[in-house]
């Protein structure tokens, strides 16, 4: 998997999520949704209430014999047939008779990524949430503070620092939301058998797939297709903006912690070393992971948009692809917002440097000021326009402030006193609406 792992990694908490797809952890997955299925046929009366829970309790993978397993899959070449296999000896004869009753491997393999997917989302929105909460508190700290916003990476209006933040926060918050509105639609379980339609349990199956759902804690689906991948796209497709979101961040800070900007930077402590022959440098090494693994990540929907493109009931083919493409998708949007939270939380705002900047367009910054200030004694906003730009430029050829070339400008003078002048030219009385 083309994840871009690099020393800061290792410090970042992953708790269960650590080798999640270890094959073990992926075994446990798929018994669990067993396990659910006889649960469901005991109390459908389709499975014998004695056979049924015994297969149920030995649903461990620590119950059963990892190497018989190993071995079934270099005999067979399939990937369940061998954990069936050991399941059914493990739980005797009488009991086998009813493992893995009136279903097909893809609804137990698809089924479980889900479930994996499910857990990713549910650690996704707390991370989402830990990073707005840690944008609150930028806000809080800095967001009284005058910068210069940029558009087309040149200077355009001031703004306070509340304003950019609530950008960042209002588009993870949409990134909350997007994973809220579209779990009923994703998280579904497929019960239907090997084409779709509960041809061994005809009467009983859309009853049997909603009820397992339900101990799933999932939807069913209403056509329960192999062939139907929508889902399963929109849910890579919701991580790519996820990533979106915190990659345009990343590389916001990655320019701003320049020392030509010096705005931003990531938190740095004692010990932390930034080149092998450079003692000077510190890295942007949070960024530079996030930015990294969000190219990778952005790539995926095209991929499982591609082999979606796939004709009959089911293919093969894709069902690799696609395992392989969501568990990559997962660990990807992990890395990329693990970095973003501790990004974010240290995250250094440098006062100094912003006022700097700000002053370095010697007052042109605030142009549009003046120019509807001029506008409203008279002038109206077109020739006020012509005649800002005049300014600025001789103020620019000049190496003066606006300032210093409005006050020696007749036009202006006569309808403007130095102090609305001045006030006109204060980058803190424009900043527009604070957003919070």
């Amino acid at each position: 998997m083309a994840i871009f792992y690099d020393p800061t990694s290792r410090k970042l908490p992953r708790g269960e999520f650590d080798g999640i797809y270890e094959e073990k952890k992926l075994y446990q997955v798929w018994l669990d949704v067993e396990a659910a299925l006889v649960q469901a046929q005991i109390e459908m009366d389709i499975v014998p209430k004695s056979e049924g829970e015994t297969i149920i309790q030995n649903c461990k993978i620590e119950l059963l014999n990892q190497d018989n397993i190993v071995a079934g899959f270099v005999r067979t070449g399939h990937g369940l047939i061998p954990l069936l296999d050991e399941l059914s000896r493990v739980v005797g004869d009488d009991a086998a008779k009813y493992v893995h009753y009136g279903i097909t491997t893809q609804n137990v393999q698809q089924t479980s990524e889900l479930i994996v997917c499910k857990k990713f989302t549910a650690e996704f929105e707390r991370l989402i949430e830990s990073i707005v909460f840690h944008i609150q508190s930028l806000t809080e700290r800095f967001g009284d503070q005058v910068v210069a916003a940029r558009t087309h990476s040149k200077q355009a209006l001031p703004i306070t620092l509340s304003t950019k933040f609530a950008a960042w926060k209002d588009e993870f918050e949409r990134c909350l939301d997007l994973l809220e509105t579209s779990k009923n639609r994703i998280f579904q379980v497929m019960m239907g058998g090997a084409v779709g339609g509960f041809h061994t349990l005809p009467e009983k199956g859309l009853e049997m797939q909603a009820r397992v759902s339900n101990l799933l804690e999932m939807e069913p689906m209403k056509v329960p297709s192999r062939a139907i991948r929508t889902h399963l796209c929109e849910y890579v497709n919701n991580l790519t903006i996820i990533g979106m979101a915190c990659a345009k961040i990343a590389e916001e800070i990655y320019v701003l912690s320049s020392e030509e900007y010096g705005e931003m930077s990531e938190g740095f402590k004692k010990g932390m070393v930034g080149s092998s022959t450079m003692p000077q440098k510190v890295n942007p090494r949070l960024c530079y992971g996030i930015i990294g693994n969000a190219k990778s990540l952005f790539s995926l929907p095209s991929t499982m948009l591609n082999i979606s493109v796939r004709p009959f009931e089911a293919d093969g083919c894709s069902n690799l692809v696609i395992d392989q493409t969501l568990r990559e998708a997962n660990l990807l949007t992990h890395e990329i917002l693990l970095r973003s939270e501790c990004l974010l939380d240290g995250l250094q705002v440098l006062v100094p440097n912003l006022e700097r900047n700000l002053a370095l367009s010697q007052g042109t910054i605030v142009s549009e000021n003046l120019m509807m200030v001029l506008s409203r004694t008279g002038l109206g906003k077109q020739k006020a326009h012509h005649l800002v730009y005049e300014l600025v430029l001789e103020a620019k050829e000049k190496g003066t402030t606006l300032l210093e070339a409005a006050l020696e400008n007749d036009e202006v003078s006569s309808v403007l006193s130095p102090e609305q002048l001045k006030e006109a030219l204060e980058p803190r009385s424009y900043t527009g609406i604070q957003f919070s």
